[in-house]
């Protein structure tokens, strides 16, 4: 590849990355907590934080395009994957990065976007409604709310791993 090529993946690796990693870690612990205090309107909130913002879209492109960009330095980084650079402290590092990133992509895409598409469904029959949550409805809230801030927190360090091993893998020594 040419250098050329090299520095355009690289920026939007990180910049992707920058924005993927630190989008999650800021709504986990400040958009998400602060839409809860809203009471009533943090439904509203976060509805339009979801279909008229399309965070979830925001997310998706740039998680793909972070794993993308990554995958295509980290093949070129290991000359085609060899074990010796794999084995080596950066090789290591990076490793350990690729495998946290990709894995909370696949928490992202395969665990958090079903329960938040359903979150998305049911807020939407409550508001067509014109009434508050039937019983039924408020338990799957709850429910959803629970299982949804879990997967986010796994998310969250998954996140951080990566972000602390690739910001460091190439002062790795062993």
């Amino acid at each position: 590849m040419s250098i050329e090529i090299l520095l355009l993946f690289r920026a939007v690796h990180i910049v992707a990355g920058a924005l993927w990693a630190g989008t999650a870690i800021f709504y986990f612990f400040l958009v998400e907590p602060a839409a809860k205090t809203l009471g009533p309107d943090g439904p509203k909130f976060m509805q339009a934080l979801i279909q008229k913002r399309r965070y979830p879209l925001y997310m998706n492109v740039s998680s793909a395009l972070t794993i993308v960009a990554g995958a295509l330095l980290y093949w070129n980084m290991s000359g085609g994957l060899q074990l010796l650079w794999i084995q080596s402290g950066p090789g290591l590092g990076f490793t350990i990065g690729s495998i946290a990133a990709i894995g909370a992509y696949l928490v992202g895409f395969f665990m958090l976007r079903p329960r938040g598409e359903r979150l998305g469904k049911l807020g939407q029959q409550i508001t067509m409604s014109g009434s508050t949550p039937d019983p039924a409805q408020a338990a799957e809230l709850q429910k959803l709310d629970q299982e949804i801030r879990a997967i986010e927190r796994f998310d969250v360090i998954l996140l951080t791993i990566s972000l602390l091993t690739m910001a460091t893998a190439r002062y790795w020594v062993f």
